[in-house]
């Protein structure tokens, strides 16, 4: 199989914050090639093979990682450490009625 074509050689690590999402999305497809080469390389037996393509892939998992490190923070967790806000306990304490699993099936 074919070495993919390398997206982290076709934008400069300075344009990170103008990427587009074609470009991303394009990088994702290489990475999907690159697996499915590894795999058939190692099924092969071709262990060399299975090396370079791997080398390719981790670059471009960083390089992935390094856009996502450096768009806005509107996309990260709110300093409370919940982006959705005050959220409701899922057990509450003021609950005096044990589960009875035979309320949950509907009798005909």
């Amino acid at each position: 199989m074919q070495p993919p074509t390398h997206a982290m050689s076709l934008i400069a690590p300075t344009s990170l914050a103008g990427i587009t999402t074609e470009e991303i999305q394009k990088c994702l497809d290489e990475n999907k090639q690159l697996i499915l080469a590894i795999l058939d390389n190692r099924n092969l037996g071709k262990l060399a093979e299975c090396a370079q393509y791997q080398s390719q892939l981790q670059k471009n998992l960083l390089y992935l990682a390094a856009i996502a490190d450096s768009q806005s923070p509107t996309s990260t967790v709110h300093p409370q450490g919940n982006p959705f806000g005050q959220q409701a306990p899922v057990f509450s304490s003021s609950s005096s009625l044990p589960f009875n699993p035979q309320q949950t099936h509907h009798q005909p």
